[in-house]
């Protein structure tokens, strides 16, 4: 199901990416109109420097300096930069001698304070038919090339379209991934879930700042930490994709060194996102998230090594997130601005898009293959509980048949008895006298009443058919049997000593508690479990008490049933049932009494009749 769920969501990615590639090629047109032809050159320090001073503008540093030398039909055009933000941008258009300033910003400019409404940085343009040419400063993130574009309106809208549909289906289809993950299978391992959900939730975030959207509809006027969003969350991203690695390639149980190494990891990462929101430290972000990359794709490979399920589309995915920024620093380093039918600004989009369907179809495998282990294990629980009762109702019906032979016994023994008191008697009245004869006939009929009379007292005493039972003796027991576990989670187990006696079966009373316990183990996350004993008007009755979540009212018959569980994903839904079965084999009575977010009761009710 996975392997397909990734298939047919590539080729809608890829069809969708040439759709939206092809159209962003090139904006130029020849209609008749307007004619618009760009040639853009990078200035070196040195030429930028002659060039401004030539014409009386301002010395900037720090940024990028650019020459765009244009050829058009006169009328008014934008100037796209191809960023979506900047610390500092200028932009001056030189035609016929005259230069004027078309885009004047810097890092406390408000969205507001453009001059064009856009996503990305945009100056209007007013050119006279002819030559003209048009310097631009810009200092940003890192040193991305400037991926300038000469647009008509009509050009740009037309591409606007086609660049909005093409972003909200990969958002779209980025967040469709959330729900179905999260909430509709996070049933079991929902902490893992959760942080597919966190990835998914970041990298959105993060392609919606890229492109520009964050700033024009989230938050207009916070210019200084729009500065700062790409990094924070891309810093973000990183620690969702490392909490997600640590669940899903399961690290705490197989790989403990790199399970150490990713918690110090979080830890570098959200001292790094603290000091980036107050010095700003975009080039060490840049690093870090480069590192991690590699790294991450090492851990994949250790992961399919070690067989983990589903681990193979996690090491494509990790790929991706390798080579998507991988790919961006080598256009910047090229100063490459675009490539034949792709778009560079299309990367971010991409690479996420790809690492969520990966991701997610990772996360489909493992939790398809889990559900059939778990269903092979849930069969193989009820045919060993069918097997434990078949067992305990053969070993009664041994007991019983065996004492009716005994009752039977005994009573021959009885009926044989009379005669022998009867002729023993008549026997003294006959020959009063005594003699050796006499006396060996007395002694042997004597002794005959006494071999029936111990038959009969043997009888009497293997009469009593269920086993007297110490509570104390098996709560012992029981509390050293899952004191380990109860460690484990940091749970308090206090067994309660009972000097109560009663009677039955110890097997099925032990495997009654052993149940409860297994049950309270696994559901109650901290706190304590109580076990002990109590008289009551008609009996004695075990309790077991949990600080656990609780059952509501309408759940509690409901889980008696089999295959039934609480909202934990954990276990089989077999353990209620079989205590219920148990106790009704037993004669015993199962309470339970429960507040939902404070903890549960569950009380075994043995009638007096069982009781010593």
């Amino acid at each position: 199901m996975a392997r397909f769920f990734t298939s047919a969501w590539l080729a809608l990615l890829l069809c969708c990416c040439a759709g939206h590639t092809l159209a962003q090629v090139c904006p130029e047109s020849h209609d008749g109109q307007t004619s618009l032809h760009a040639c853009v050159h990078a200035l070196p320090d040195a030429a930028a420097a002659q060039a401004m001073a030539a014409f009386g503008l301002p010395a900037l540093a720090g940024g990028n300096w650019y020459r765009i030398d244009l050829s058009a039909i006169g009328g008014k055009s934008l100037l796209d930069l191809g960023i979506p933000d900047a610390y500092r941008v200028q932009v001056y258009q030189q035609q016929g001698g005259l230069v004027r300033s078309v885009l004047a910003l810097d890092a406390a400019s408000n969205y507001a304070d453009r001059p064009v409404r856009h996503r990305r940085l945009m100056a209007p343009l007013s050119l006279a038919p002819g030559s003209a040419t048009v310097y631009v400063y810009y200092h940003t993130h890192g040193k991305t090339p400037l991926l300038a574009r000469w647009w008509r309106v009509d050009q740009l809208n037309a591409s606007d379209t086609e660049a909005h549909l093409f972003s909200g289906l990969v958002v779209g289809i980025m967040l469709a991934m959330v729900p179905v993950v999260v909430f509709v299978l996070g049933g079991q391992r929902a902490l893992g879930y959760r942080m597919y959900g966190a990835v998914v939730l970041t990298n959105t975030l993060f392609v919606a700042q890229v492109e520009g959207y964050n700033f024009a509809f989230l938050w207009p006027h916070a210019p200084a930490w729009n500065m700062l969003a790409p990094g924070a969350l891309g810093v973000l991203a990183l620690m969702a994709h490392v909490g997600f690695a640590m669940d899903f390639l399961q690290m705490r149980a197989r790989m403990a060194q790199l399970y150490r190494w990713h918690r110090g990891l979080l830890g570098v990462s959200a001292l790094t996102l603290v000091a980036h929101l107050i010095y700003g430290l975009d080039t060490l972000l840049t690093i870090q998230m480069l590192s991690y990359a590699g790294f991450g794709c090492a851990v994949a490979v250790v992961g399919v090594r070690q067989r983990i399920e589903a681990a193979r589309f996690y090491l494509l995915g990790a790929t991706i997130l390798m080579a998507n920024p991988l790919m961006l620093v080598i256009f910047v380093i090229l100063g490459v601005d675009r490539v034949p039918y792709f778009s560079v600004l299309a990367l971010p989009k991409i690479g996420c898009l790809g690492e969520a369907l990966l991701f997610g179809a990772a996360v489909l495998s493992q939790l398809e293959k889990s559900n059939v282990r778990l269903a092979d294990s849930r069969l193989r629980r009820l045919a060993e509980a069918e097997q434990l009762l078949q067992a305990e109702q053969t070993k009664l019906a041994a007991l019983e048949q065996a004492n009716e032979r005994l009752l039977r016994l005994a009573s021959a023994s009885h009926d044989i008895a009379q005669p022998l008191a009867s002729l023993r008697l008549a026997f003294s009245a006959l020959a009063p006298a005594q003699g050796p004869i006499a006396e060996h006939i007395d002694a042997t009929l004597a002794y005959a009443q006494s071999l029936l009379k111990d038959l009969i007292e043997q009888a009497r005493q293997d009469q009593r058919l269920p086993e007297p039972i110490m509570l104390t003796s098996m709560f012992g027991q029981l509390g050293q049997a899952f004191q380990a576990q109860a460690n484990v989670k940091g749970l308090r187990l206090s067994v309660r000593p009972s000097d109560v006696r009663v009677t039955g079966s110890s097997l099925l009373l032990y495997r009654i508690l052993a149940n409860l316990l297994a049950n309270a183990v696994r559901h109650t996350p901290s706190g304590r479990i109580v076990l002990g004993a109590r008289r009551r008007p008609g009996g004695v009755e075990i309790q077991l008490f949990d600080t656990g979540p609780g059952i509501p009212a309408p759940a509690r018959e409901r889980l008696l049933l089999p295959f039934e569980q609480g909202g934990h994903g954990e276990g089989f839904g077999l353990g209620l049932f079989i205590v219920k079965n148990l106790c009704q084999q037993c004669g015993y009575a199962l309470r339970i009494a429960s507040t939902p977010g404070r903890g549960s009761c569950f009380a075994v009710f043995i009638p007096s009749t069982l009781t010593c």
